[in-house]
């Protein structure tokens, strides 16, 4: 599933399905008309999202110790930009760096979730790529507050994947779905890190049960894991004008750039 809009007929969304290379656009009940790839802008695939909720491994374990449930940090849905897009390089931020995950788009509202069926609240998943100002993130773990450090913006998308897509490579299901499904990033079209789904510290189900437990999931929420390459490698430091392309293996990919500094 995608929204987009036409090169030809900019400011007017779009949405429709990705199909062999062509884009078939609906009006949510019927197909209206077929596109060809290069006929489209891809646009971020939820609009307007409730919330944004991320789960990363490494902050489980450094800043939280022992957790009997994942923990996770709210970032600013608004900073969020779709494939393809240019962001602007924070001229206060020498160490800026980013987080490759896999975001889930919740389908329904839920509270208090159990873990076993809470993989049926996901319409389906997509690709985050999120910019991190690593020196704020060490301030903000310190406070045990992690929120602006993340707030530079982020690309989501390019397509929203269903879960009957990928079935095929679910490897466990115990504590909710996990997928070996492997993922690589590459800054300037060179590659630097790679890794796989399967090495996630928890599932989407043991993450959408902990954060339905004190408040109530709505449709469109995001739910995001990471990191989906090592955690253990060092931050790559990025400069004003750099591309940075996260893949995922049978979900897509999608790429966000650096304005350089004027």
């Amino acid at each position: 599933m995608c929204r987009f809009e036409l090169k030809a007929s900019p400011g007017e969304a779009r949405s429709g399905m990705v199909y062999s290379g062509k884009i078939y656009e609906t009006d949510g009940a019927s197909a209206i008309a077929v596109h060809e790839a290069d006929a489209i802008r891809p646009l971020l695939p939820v609009p307007h999202a409730p919330s944004l909720r991320i789960f990363r491994g490494d902050l489980q374990m450094e800043s939280y110790g022992e957790q009997t449930e994942p923990s996770f940090f709210y970032v600013n849905p608004a900073c969020l930009v779709g494939a393809s897009q240019i962001i602007n390089y924070p001229d206060f931020a020498a160490d800026l760096s980013f987080e490759p995950m896999i975001a889930a788009i919740l389908v329904a509202d839920a509270y208090q979730i159990d873990v076993q069926i809470a993989d049926d609240l996901i319409l389906g998943y997509t690709l985050l790529n999120m910019l991190v100002a690593k020196g704020r993130e060490r301030n903000e773990r310190l406070i045990g507050a992690v929120g602006a450090s993340h707030d530079f913006g982020g690309a989501l998308g390019p397509v929203i994947t269903t879960p009957d897509e990928i079935e095929d490579y679910v490897v466990d299901a115990e504590f909710g779905k996990q997928y070996a499904l492997s993922s690589v990033v590459r800054v300037n079209g060179i590659e630097i890190q790679r890794g796989n789904l399967e090495n996630l510290p928890f599932t989407f189900a043991q993450a959408i049960s902990a954060a339905s437990q004190t408040c109530t999931l709505k449709a469109g929420d995001i739910i995001a894991l990471g990191s989906v390459v090592d955690p253990s490698a060092e931050p790559i430091l990025l400069d004003p004008g750099d591309e940075i392309q996260l893949a995922i293996e049978n979900l897509g990919a999608i790429s966000l750039k650096l304005s350089l500094l004027q």
